[in-house]
């Protein structure tokens, strides 16, 4: 345990402190978001902005603490784990191009076609986001969930098929990795559904479109974590969220 303290320090309080200002803000737009009657029921119980702010940033830290500690145990067994050290121009040309298909792509989707089909869809880029969503969506978005879904529950797939499938290979396939990012993009894009039900309410259509961005964008983020490290899918989550509120703010 003092070994793995000494050696990964820097990255576990990292993924802490940003799961704290994150989480924070996160608790801030989660409180506006609700609808009166429930924010009236809070305000009764003495739940106020703040104190749901602090609440989820305990969580969110939490999250970044446990489960980027146990990530990257994991990650080491099975080859993904990279110290990335220095900056590597290769990876960081990939995921600044996945960050402009993934923030134009949910923009776009949603103009040109999904709108046509939901009006929920149409209606929610009527509001420009706010700060704290913007914020949340930097902080606990790009690091927070990539601790979750990729680092966490890719390894934990990728290393329970490889100790199920491949218990005589030394070294973690590519096949099982392929596999273990497809899982992982779909609950990353499972676990959308219940802030997109919120915003817009869960038609088929909604669904098909929580599906098909987020578990497509999804699939990119493990591409990189794969190839170039778990950093490099949490710059890319970041870019998508700054591309795509960019937009929104100045052209929609």
């Amino acid at each position: 345990m003092k070994k793995f303290i000494n050696t990964y320090w820097e990255h576990i309080l990292l993924f802490t402190v940003i799961g704290l200002v994150g989480g924070f803000f996160t608790g801030l737009y989660s409180y506006e978001s609700l609808p009166s009657d429930l924010l009236g029921q809070l305000t009764a119980e003495g739940i106020t902005r703040p104190i749901m702010g602090l609440i989820t940033a305990i969580q969110s830290a939490g999250y970044g603490l446990i489960l980027g500690s146990i990530g990257i145990v994991l990650s080491n067994k099975i080859g993904l784990w990279q110290d990335e050290i220095k900056p590597k121009k290769k990876a960081i040309i990939a995921a600044i191009i996945v960050s402009i298909i993934g923030g134009l792509s949910m923009i776009l989707f949603d103009i040109f076609f999904f709108a046509n089909y939901s009006q929920a869809i149409a209606d929610s880029y009527l509001v420009k986001p706010t700060f704290s969503f913007i914020f949340a969506s930097m902080t606990y978005g790009a690091v927070i969930e990539e601790v979750m879904l990729r680092l966490f529950f890719m390894s934990l797939i990728a290393f329970a098929l490889h100790k199920l499938f491949e218990k005589n290979e030394e070294k973690t396939s590519t096949t099982i990795l392929v596999i273990a990012n497809v899982i992982a993009a779909l609950l990353f894009a499972a676990a959308h559904l219940p802030a997109t039900s919120q915003i817009m309410g869960l038609t088929p259509m909604i669904i098909f479109r929580c599906f098909l961005l987020n578990g497509g964008i999804g699939l990119l983020f493990g591409w990189l974590y794969r190839k170039h490290g778990i950093y490099y899918a949490m710059i890319a989550h970041g870019g998508c969220h700054l591309i795509s509120k960019l937009i929104w703010i100045l052209f929609i």
